[in-house]
């Protein structure tokens, strides 16, 4: 007896859903019988054993608005197919692309609970915001390794859905080796048989590295970027300073859509129009999840210091204040976008000729 086809959705953007590129970065939601793009790829490398029914396809500044919100959107236009597999992307280095993948692969995941796949770079955004949701494949930095990420993306789906016992697990789940298929670790803990105990590793370990030979370890610790602080500003009374924050303090009704928790952007506001010297406490609202914010409401100067750089301006203590206001969001937002938005911030601070920042957090 042959083997029932698997039916697969794959979702692209709107660049390689073959809609337009950034002038087309805005439109919502649409699906397309068959493979398109990259599933023309994807199809050739599923054979006979699957057939992509629809592709859905979505502009990356739309979704990215409001990623959890468009993820549910796309799964009504996903349901009707009954999938057996869903794929995404893949997204390479395009950040937009990215988080907009792994969203809509957790939305899929949690939603059908079908194995879904993605591939991304890994300085992509979206790989540490979603790992845990999806399975995220290695990829290179563009497209030109698209059949490869492809291919990978394909082996490691075949391997979720085979049904097989993992004998090395004592769970004896199906849960590929990351090393081995390719994709990110999701930072998923599981008991496995070994030859040797802890100890017995630990201190075979330890031989190794006090013989300066190489070895892997079985932590892998987080690395951080260590920055040389700048040189010290020469003469305070004639500088220009701005003030920046990641507390979250936005416009009632947060026009800039700045989320709470995971954010991604940043914005600037007026300070003589958004904080002026008489405000109104019901004006503002705080786009962050972490801390208590009872007392910033009250009083946003407190998370903002405007009100003293105005009075240390007044006592020539400070050369002047920069016009602008710059907001984002740091709650639970992962350490390489974090550094995204710091360049992005930083490289327009320094166009505008500003000498020296104030940061503000929680």
């Amino acid at each position: 007896m042959s083997r029932k086809k698997l039916k697969v959705v794959h979702y692209l953007n709107q660049f390689f859903g073959q809609i337009g590129g950034e002038d087309k970065a805005d439109i919502g939601f649409m699906v397309k019988t068959g493979p398109i793009g990259p599933g023309l790829a994807l199809q050739k490398t599923l054979g006979d054993q699957a057939d992509v029914m629809a592709t859905v396809i979505c502009g990356d500044n739309y979704f990215s608005k409001n990623p959890e919100q468009a993820g549910e959107e796309g799964l009504q236009l996903i349901e009707p197919y009954h999938p057996d597999l869903f794929f995404a992307g893949p997204a390479f280095a395009a950040g937009r692309y990215g988080v907009a993948c792994g969203a809509i692969c957790k939305a899929v995941g949690e939603k059908f609970g079908i194995p879904v796949v993605t591939g991304m770079y890994q300085e992509n955004p979206g790989v540490d915001l979603y790992r845990k949701y999806a399975y995220i494949c290695k990829t290179g930095n563009s497209a030109r390794d698209m059949a490869e990420s492809i291919s990978h993306m394909t082996k490691l789906a075949f391997k979720l859905v085979s049904g097989e016992k993992e004998a090395r697990l004592v769970s004896r789940e199906n849960l590929p080796k990351p090393e081995e298929y390719g994709y990110f670790t999701r930072v998923i803990l599981r008991n496995e048989y070994m030859d040797k105990t802890a100890a017995e590793r630990s201190v075979d370990k330890l031989l190794v590295k006090l013989l300066d030979k190489p070895f892997e370890s079985e932590v892998v610790l987080p690395q951080f970027e260590k920055i040389p602080p700048p040189p010290p500003i020469k003469n305070l009374n004639t500088c220009e300073i701005v003030l920046v924050s990641d507390g979250g303090l936005v416009p009632k009704g947060n026009p800039d859509r700045l989320s709470g928790r995971g954010n991604l952007r940043w914005t600037t506001y007026e300070i003589d129009t958004f904080l002026p010297e008489s405000f109104k406490s019901t004006d503002y609202e705080i786009a962050h999840t972490g801390y208590f914010p009872v007392q910033i409401l009250e009083d946003p100067n407190r998370l903002v210091p405007v009100d003293i750089m105005r009075d240390l301006i007044k006592e020539g203590k400070v050369g002047k204040l920069h016009p602008s206001f710059f907001s984002t969001s740091g709650n639970a937002t992962v350490s390489r976008r974090c550094a995204e938005m710091g360049d992005e911030m930083g490289a327009e601070i320094k166009k505008r000729g500003v000498e020296a920042v104030i940061l503000t957090s929680t």
